[in-house]
């Protein structure tokens, strides 16, 4: 039995260790996401306003969103490389060698901050823009989504993070 036993071991080992290499083989990645442009067209909707997701637009509302966007675009174009400008200044300050020149240092974190204030503003300044395109009907549509989306994640993190259990 002892036998036996130990040479059906290496044969049951040999059996489970394939079964891995099968999971092994199945495993494979994601398949890529869609690429192309939304149900509004391209840069509409998606992370940088959600609220349009699911909106019926006209064709008028959509080619007064492509101009916006497209003036976004340009815009933000600048204000990164204004920012990657500070970036790298305020980089080669802490990479010189020799005392840090703290006061310089300073003014170029303000620009920094400036820079930041000024696109926060202009992201409102778009979202202003989007509002005024809409119906009241559409913004009515985009209000009950936000709602449900909102109430949808609160759940999911209640369901990931539950508070302390009362005892």
């Amino acid at each position: 039995m002892k036998r036996t036993l130990l040479a059906v071991l290496p044969t049951m080992a040999i059996a489970l260790g394939s079964f891995g290499l099968i999971g092994c083989a199945v495993a494979h990645d994601h398949p890529p996401m869609e690429a192309g442009p939304g149900p509004h067209g391209p840069g509409m909707g998606g992370p940088g306003f959600p609220m349009l997701e699911g909106l019926d637009l006209t064709s008028k509302q959509k080619s007064a969103l492509h101009d916006i966007f497209k003036q976004v675009h340009e815009d933000k174009k600048d204000a990164r490389d204004q920012g990657r400008d500070l970036h790298e200044q305020i980089t080669n300050i802490l990479l010189t060698p020799g005392a840090v020149d703290k006061t310089q240092l300073a003014t170029l974190q303000q620009q920094e901050e400036a820079l930041h204030a000024k696109e926060d503003a202009a992201r409102l300044d778009v979202a202003v823009k989007i509002h005024d395109l809409l119906t009241p009907e559409q913004l009515a549509k985009a209000k009950a989504r936000h709602d449900q989306v909102s109430a949808l994640l609160k759940q999911l993190h209640d369901i990931e993070r539950p508070g302390p259990q009362p005892e």
